[in-house]
């Protein structure tokens, strides 16, 4: 196992990423010697890009075993010896894994290349991204802005967006938030991450807004003056320390690398914090472990929790005594973070059945609630009797947390379980502007819209989601209303030449794209902090052009002023021409653009005044690899004498 992407210790032995295989090394008394030969779990992981292959593992409060994906590798994912028409594939997202079901799947689609994710203290997903906005709060089942590829399924239309209100530099890698007690208490459920560019820690503060949240920033917790401090990973100790894995390199996207032997680990400490003993939390009772699920510091309560569940797993826990005892701890605690740690342990033990899961789903709590939905459609359906609780749930519930869970699970069930609920749902008008809800539910219509067009508009029509009836009245005219690819095809690159023109003109007014190559003109919302367009050369020898006609005024100074970026892994080069006449060429790189990640460039165009000139801004080849230009702007700029001296 050359390349090693991911590491989770549990069940027994060390769950590694080793692309293409993700892989299970036993070690089942902890000594840290395997105790037999590893074992391929899965295979298929993509190997294309190193940096964005299956990576960050990091164990949910539901059991799973969760890790990252990035966009520009393409993974087919299966058990040995799957065939390509049953794999599962993957390109951008969050998967997760089920150490005991040895089920795999993907969990939400879409951002890239996040090489952090983690859970805050009611157990919500967080990841953070590189190069698009930094920070995503992730549902199961969402599908999300992502970097540069269009989605697989064409007809997602819209996706949800980043939850941030700020920006930095664009590179972030590592997430975990701060559930210790080290620190001081204004930290508690705050989100740590690395900033690539920057070289800080950076922190992040959780607003609840609707269903999701408002990610402020916090603070530069740490600047690291040091330009090949490459923070990518991060984890709290058991004795609340922040550690932090570094890269260290001076090329800080891993195109090449220059310090083979430099890796480092940091940890971060107050000053005054006292030294614990080394916890063996292994060797504790079935009640030491429960009454770890109160302490102050969340590494205690998660390694408890995964002990329990390897327990109830091997036949060596006592079910009935654990169960009795975390349903006390359920009924007296005063937290929602101290319900839920109670309720995953439960979950995780197998003690909720459906019939205590009914129960909670009429909670006081609403992240009570919401889980015991998720739970209810664990394994992909619904019993008749949960489906007419969530219908209640769906028409009366006051939470949009529980409104949330609810559109979530609608992927899980069978289309035609979706209809009575996706009608209650989308009658929620104060969910209209939730980032969440309205995309959530369109991705549970938009597979059932080709076979049933009429009831779907119907259904969209009588709703107060403005995105259900714009969205439905595009799939109606999209095509041949024909069911999207299948998982194993590529979407069609591109766009229309209409559409791309269009799309140009956001950026670059006046100009004509010719010879786009791999995949087409992609519009980006949000680029290393800007409005961008993606280009690609058609071939090695054949760039993509940006042409403009005009004319050059008299008695007036001219400029052509231009703002562009490269793909983090690859450069490009860049020539501006007026007609034959070559006037700029430049390589676009890590190497050659500002702190801002971007390239600004002013071409003085005053000597062709008074002619009619060809334009022409080519995308080049150099090297054939990741040659994606990003434009954030083109502009023609005329001023008269006087206005430029």
């Amino acid at each position: 196992m050359v390349k090693k992407t991911g590491i989770a210790v549990g069940f027994g032995g060390v769950y590694l990423g080793s692309p293409p295989n993700f892989t299970f090394i036993p070690d089942a008394d902890g000594d840290d010697q395997p105790d037999g030969p590893p074992q391929i779990l899965l295979d298929g992981w993509g190997i294309a890009d190193r940096h964005e292959t299956l990576n960050s593992f990091i164990w949910g409060p539901d059991g799973w075993l969760y890790g990252c994906h990035g966009v520009f590798t393409e993974s087919h994912v299966g058990k040995p010896g799957t065939p390509m028409k049953d794999r599962v594939f993957i390109d951008a997202g969050i998967w997760r894994w089920h150490p005991t079901r040895k089920e795999f799947e993907v969990f939400a689609s879409g951002l890239s290349n996040p090489w952090g994710f983690d859970f805050n203290d009611v157990g919500q997903g967080f990841a953070t991204c590189c190069v698009i906005p930094h920070l995503f709060h992730v549902v199961q089942g969402g599908v999300y802005h992502k970097q540069s590829k269009p989605h697989l399924n064409p007809y997602i239309f819209d996706y949800i967006t980043t939850i941030r209100d700020h920006t930095h530099l664009s590179a972030h890698g590592g997430a975990r938030f701060y559930l210790a007690d080290a620190f001081p208490a204004k930290y508690r459920d705050q989100l740590f991450m690395c900033n690539i560019h920057q070289h800080q820690l950076l922190t992040d503060v959780m607003t609840p807004k609707g269903s999701s949240y408002v990610g402020g920033h916090g603070e530069d917790f740490a600047s690291m003056n040091d330009l090949a401090w490459v923070g990518f990973s991060l984890e709290v100790g058991p004795e609340g320390g922040v550690y932090i894995l570094d890269w260290h390199d001076t090329d800080i996207c891993g195109n090449a690398i220059n310090f083979p032997d430099s890796g480092r680990i940091y940890r971060v400490m107050p000053t005054d914090a006292k030294p614990i003993d080394r916890p063996n939390v292994r060797s504790l009772s079935d009640t030491g472990l429960v009454a770890l699920q109160n302490h102050s510091n969340d590494w205690y309560v998660r390694q408890a929790r995964l002990h329990l569940q390897m327990r109830a797993a091997s036949g060596k826990l006592n079910r009935k005594s654990v169960t009795a005892e975390l349903e006390r701890m359920l009924s007296a605690a005063t937290t929602s973070a101290k319900r839920l740690r109670a309720m995953w342990a439960l979950h995780v033990i197998g003690g909720l059945d459906e019939t205590r899961l009914h129960e909670l789903l009429g909670h006081s709590d609403e992240y009570v609630r919401a889980f015991a939905v998720q739970f209810l459609c664990e394994e992909k359906h619904a019993s008749p009797a949960s489906l007419d609780r969530f219908a209640q749930l769906a028409t009366t519930d006051k939470s949009p947390a529980v409104r949330l869970y609810l559109a979530s699970a609608l992927q899980r069930l069978g289309h035609d379980q979706r209809w009575p609920l996706l009608a209650s749902l989308s009658q929620h008008a104060e969910d209209i502007a939730d980032n969440n809800i309205p995309r959530m539910l369109w991705f549970a219509l938009e597979p059932m819209v080709p076979a049933n067009p009429d009831r779907a508009l119907q259904l969209a029509v009588k709703g107060k989601m403005p995105v259900l009836q714009e969205l439905t009245a595009r799939r109606l005219v999209s095509g041949d209303i024909a069911a999207p690819p299948t998982p194993n095809k590529k979407a069609a690159p591109g766009k229309s030449p209409a559409t791309a023109q269009n799309e140009l003109q956001r950026v670059a007014p006046g100009f004509e794209v010719h010879n786009a190559g791999e995949l087409g003109v992609v519009a980006h919302t949000s680029f290393r902090n800007q409005v961008a367009i993606q280009t690609h050369p058609l071939s090695r020898e054949t760039p993509c052009t940006l042409k403009r006609h005009l004319e050059v005024p008299k008695g007036k100074t001219t400029r052509l002023e231009l703002r562009a970026s490269h793909h983090p892994h690859g450069d490009w080069q860049l020539r501006v021409l007026v007609g034959e006449e070559l006037i700029a060429d430049e390589i676009v790189s890590s190497k050659t653009v500002s702190n801002n990640e971007w390239l600004d460039l002013e071409i003085d165009l005053t000597k062709f005044a008074g002619k009619h000139i060809d334009l022409a801004l080519e995308n080049r080849a150099n090297g054939w690899k990741n040659e994606f230009a990003y434009w954030g702007s083109i502009r023609v700029v005329s001023q008269s004498m006087n206005a430029s001296k």
